[in-house]
């Protein structure tokens, strides 16, 4: 009925609104599946990097109201990638989400960049945020399940099941830096299968 809508508003609307409930429905089944260690393999096609950025700056954008918050992308006009696009807007999405949130938790005006970029054996996403940085302990268990979680009430999945995700297409989740001026994770996908490469700022 929503989508049948001729409000001008509701066309406009209706279909981020279906976007995100479905994208809501997948990250409940896969966070359950997690536990059952059944996450699917990812189904590999050309995706349009900016398209899936973009998807994620919207709804973060929107989650972020009217807090002093502000987001750049800095890929490359069509630059595509071999990756499962839906599994590749949760990495995303788990990383811009967790830096929107640890910028507001602060109470102050801040920034996140995702950039992108490709070299002859890799593409490479970096989520830029400045933040207050991650605390020791959430460095030391970052990628351990119900362990890592950087704000009060987490659950430290997110990190988890991103890095899951990217290991599943081949590739490697590292934190680059953190610090008082803030933190950078960089997502290596390998072109081909390559030996991992380290991540590096």
């Amino acid at each position: 009925r929503i989508e049948g809508s001729d409000d001008p508003l509701v066309k406009r609307m209706a279909p981020k609104l279906v976007g995100s409930i479905t994208r809501a429905v997948n990250l409940c089944e896969s966070t359950l599946a997690f536990g059952r260690v059944d996450e699917p393999a990812p189904v590999l096609a050309r995706v349009n990097l900016a398209s899936i950025v973009s998807d994620v700056i919207d709804s973060e954008r929107l989650a972020a109201g009217d807090f002093d918050l502000s987001f750049s992308e800095d890929i490359p006009a069509g630059m595509t990638l071999r990756a499962d696009g839906e599994q590749l807007f949760r990495v995303i999405f788990n990383l811009v989400r967790n830096a929107r949130q640890a910028i507001m938790a602060t109470h102050k005006a801040g920034e996140i960049n995702v950039e992108g970029y490709e070299d002859d054996s890799a593409w490479w996403i970096r989520v830029t945020d400045t933040g207050p940085g991650l605390s020791p302990r959430a460095q030391e268990h970052l990628f351990q399940p119900f362990q890592g979680g950087v704000r009060k009430g987490g659950s430290g999945l997110g990190l988890v099941i991103a890095a899951d995700l990217v290991r599943g297409h081949g590739g490697r989740l590292e934190l680059s830096k953190t610090g008082t001026e803030g933190t950078t994770f960089v997502v290596q996908l390998p072109k081909a299968d390559l030996a991992l490469t380290p991540v590096v700022e």
